[in-house]
């Protein structure tokens, strides 16, 4: 199971590959830095690092650890390992929002396509809540049923809205729909940091009743858990922080579902030391995946979500193949 010092030990070599990964990823690009001329205070390479790429980055890897840590949290209130945002419905009400929003030329105005993103991702799991509740409970078999529904339906309502919309308008659409952080200022970082925070103190206040969720509710319950209570707190952070990070940079799949399971791999289970582990590597996959987006055919810029599909399919089937 692991002692608290090798946890320790974790966070500190984990800490130190997202260190690594922010320090590459501000340094390399299709605009070689240089740090002589950045510390001489060269107005140009200050702008680089300091307007464009460290605001990118810092939200790439705040995103990263945002997806990993929802991935996380409710795979353990589903005792599901195939349960991720995207098949819940969250990233589908952000992505239904967002892309309606864009495809009909709202993304003109300044700010207020994240915010119809955020919006989408909060009615989409008070949905899914709604439609799972049966006799005063949510079971977890209506709710995954009621995340694959209105995906669908998501589904549907954005390819009618790309139907009608304008060439260009849709092509700036589909462009946020796979994903992308180009364009991350330092107040998406903000406020995905202020998100992520209050998320994760939610969370590790719960942590304890969480890990007890993993061995069937009726037994956390004999316990003293409440369970609603506990899946209402759980569910709602992670469906925050999920819509936070969608609305910055559109649908990224696959972190969520890839990082717990590599987590738990190679450290303990227990959801209390997932928790910052998960952190901590998705948002290094992420910063890595967008560094190799930026970098692969310079300056032409690939969309990061593509990359973490690439990654993530594969281990998803593997994952599936194993759980028959």
């Amino acid at each position: 199971m692991g002692t608290p010092l090798s946890h320790a030990r974790a966070i500190l070599i984990l800490s130190l590959v997202l260190l690594a990964a922010i320090v590459l990823a501000v340094a390399a690009g299709a605009t070689p830095i240089s740090w002589r001329a950045f510390f001489d205070g060269d107005a140009t390479m200050r702008a680089i690092v300091l307007r464009i790429r460290l605001p990118r980055v810092i939200a790439g890897a705040l995103i990263g650890a945002t997806l990993a840590v929802a991935g996380v949290t409710f795979q353990t209130l589903l005792r599901n390992p195939l349960a991720d945002p995207f098949i819940l419905g969250v990233s589908g009400g952000a992505a239904c929002g967002a892309a309606v929003a864009s495809a009909f030329g709202l993304a003109r105005v300044p700010g207020l396509v994240p915010v119809i993103a955020f919006a989408g991702a909060c009615g989409a799991t008070a949905a899914v809540f709604l439609l799972a509740r049966r006799r005063g409970r949510s079971d977890a078999t209506r709710l995954l049923l009621s995340g694959l529904v209105l995906n669908a339906l998501f589904s549907a309502l954005i390819l009618i809205a790309f139907g009608l919309a304008p060439a260009n308008d849709v092509n700036a659409a589909l462009r946020w729909m796979i994903g992308t952080l180009s364009g991350a200022t330092w107040n998406d970082a903000l406020l995905l940091a202020v998100l992520f925070v209050a998320a994760m103190i939610v969370l590790v206040f719960i942590a304890n009743d969480l890990r007890l969720l993993v061995f069937g509710e009726d037994d956390a319950r004999a316990r003293g858990v409440d369970v609603e209570r506990i899946k209402l707190l759980g569910f709602g952070a992670a469906s925050i922080i999920t819509g936070a990070a969608v609305a910055v940079a559109g649908i990224i799949g696959f972190v969520g579902l890839l990082v717990p399971h590599l987590v738990r791999m190679m450290w303990r289970r227990d959801f209390r030391f997932l928790l910052p582990l998960c952190a901590l590597a998705g948002g290094s996959l992420l910063v890595v995946s967008d560094l190799v987006s930026r970098v692969v055919i310079a300056p032409v810029e690939l969309p990061v979500g593509a990359f973490t599909a690439i990654l993530g399919v594969p281990f998803f089937l593997s994952v599936l193949r194993r759980e028959r």
